[in-house]
């Protein structure tokens, strides 16, 4: 965000904590493993999934994640709706055909 002719906000998102010698995609290589997909994951990235039960829920994954209570649960963004985004752990979800 500029706020005048030479000056600006750094984002909270800037390189200014980078030294010399490392570039940034050193650091989003880093980053990027960390938030990879675990090995033995069920469903991969484009998967398409629903749920199994409940409310109806059908969609391709487009993320996961992980917490004390869910080790494997994924975000599905619907085909009914685009850009809408559910998550769901693991068990709650099945493979589509």
């Amino acid at each position: 965000m500029l706020l005048g002719p030479d000056r600006q906000i750094p984002s909270r998102h800037s390189h200014e904590g980078l030294g010399m010698d490392q570039s940034s995609s050193e650091i989003s290589s880093a980053v990027a493993g960390r938030f990879a997909l675990p090995l033995r994951a069920t469903f991969g990235l484009g998967d398409r999934v629903r749920k199994k039960s409940g409310a109806a829920w059908q969609g391709q994954v487009v993320g996961w994640y992980s917490t004390k209570l869910t080790p494997e649960g994924y975000a599905v963004e619907s085909e009914s709706h685009p850009g809408s985004v559910q998550i769901y752990p693991v068990a709650a979800l099945e493979r589509v055909a």
